[in-house]
């Protein structure tokens, strides 16, 4: 198999590829986990320290079942709270809405305090009475 065939197949980069081959990149496992299942060999014979010996620390998916439970419970929540929330801007505020939740999606989660901490402030200094009931 070619590098670039390799590359296809595992969406690694042949330039990281041709690094592996000449020596001149350490192998990530997951790099060497993805290039030992196209090639169906053991990863032993790619990568040696598996970090993963111990398959308890591999974190567990949530099945199919408890995926549709967990989307169920996400558009109930929303359509219960956020959605009576949503309701109550002006139309033209909804673009305005959906960029502050896809820029609060961005950062980590220490940065998302900091906002909510900014946001208690602002709001206990700059509250709306009529808005304050919903």
């Amino acid at each position: 198999m070619t590098v670039k065939e390799q590359a296809r197949k595992t969406g690694i980069a042949p330039t990281t590829l041709y690094s592996i081959i000449q020596r001149d990149a350490a192998i990530r496992f997951d790099t060497a986990q993805r290039i030992s299942n196209v090639l169906d060999i053991p990863i032993n014979s790619i990568c040696k320290d598996n970090p993963y010996e111990d398959m308890e620390t591999l974190p567990k998916l949530p099945s199919d079942k408890e995926r549709l439970m967990i989307s169920m419970e996400k558009k109930a929540y929303f359509s219960d709270r956020t959605l009576k929330i949503i309701r109550n801007f002006d139309y033209t505020e909804l673009p305005t809405i959906d960029q502050l939740i896809a820029y609060f999606y961005v950062p980590d989660d220490a940065a998302r305090k900091d906002v909510f901490e900014y946001l208690k402030i602002m709001r206990k200094n700059h509250s709306d009475s009529e808005r304050k009931r919903i």
